[in-house]
């Protein structure tokens, strides 16, 4: 929860920019769970970005929770169909990691437990993106170092990630066709296109062959050269 309030005040003086309000910007963090997704609309609207391809980048970068909930979805059979959708439309990365170790671990881990967790992180992140919000229309904050948070936060993400030849040819054919689209004046297709080429890159990735080191020569002695 505190680093949701780290992370939700730029993401609120951002919105401010972009002319939300924070009752508006409210309202958006407490029914939109992708907190990437409300940096991204911030993000592309300043920069003038058709309605269309803002639509196509936050849903592209949003998918993330159906792969969530296919994981969740199979713990969740111990609660009743109602229970299981309320915990499913308000859980958020944190929430969702939380609850799904706790079921897998056996643990009494109720669903008024995740219901609870679920709305205390959704509202945390809510007030804070509110708060944000204030303060981006009473303060004059560069859109740069607000716009910034969001990039330093996946560039964080990354890092975390398994250092695989996967992850790098993922990266290599995302940031490859983001530059791409900049340079030839497409902007507005970059980042769904550059999300695509990848995915599809770090899929290629792995079905080529591996490379297996060498066998090492031994002489009559033992010695290996």
């Amino acid at each position: 929860m505190l680093s949701y309030v780290a992370v939700g005040l730029p993401c609120g003086v951002l919105a401010a920019k972009a002319g939300m309000t924070p009752l508006m910007n409210f309202v958006l963090a407490l029914t939109y769970l992708s907190g990437g997704g409300q940096f991204m609309m911030s993000n592309l609207w300043l920069a003038g970005t058709p309605m269309v391809s803002i639509i196509a980048s936050v849903a592209a970068i949003s998918t993330r929770f159906a792969l969530y909930s296919a994981s969740l979805a199979p713990y969740l059979t111990r609660f009743d169909h109602k229970q299981s959708l309320t915990i499913a439309c308000t859980y958020t990365e944190e929430a969702y990691g939380i609850t799904l170790s706790r079921l897998t671990s056996g643990n009494a881990w109720t669903a008024r437990h995740a219901l609870s967790l679920n709305v205390c992180v959704q509202l945390t992140w809510a007030i804070s993106c509110a708060a944000g919000a204030a303060l981006g229309s009473a303060i004059d904050i560069p859109t740069a170092i607000a716009g910034f948070a969001m990039t330093s936060l996946f560039l964080y993400l990354l890092y975390a990630q398994p250092h695989t030849r996967g992850t790098a040819c993922a990266v290599l054919g995302a940031t490859t066709t983001v530059a791409l689209c900049k340079w030839n004046g497409l902007s507005g297709v970059a980042v769904p296109l550059a999300a695509l080429v990848g995915v599809a890159a770090g899929m290629t990735s792995g079905l080529l062959p591996r490379q297996r080191p060498a066998p090492s020569s031994t002489n009559a002695r033992g010695d290996t050269r």
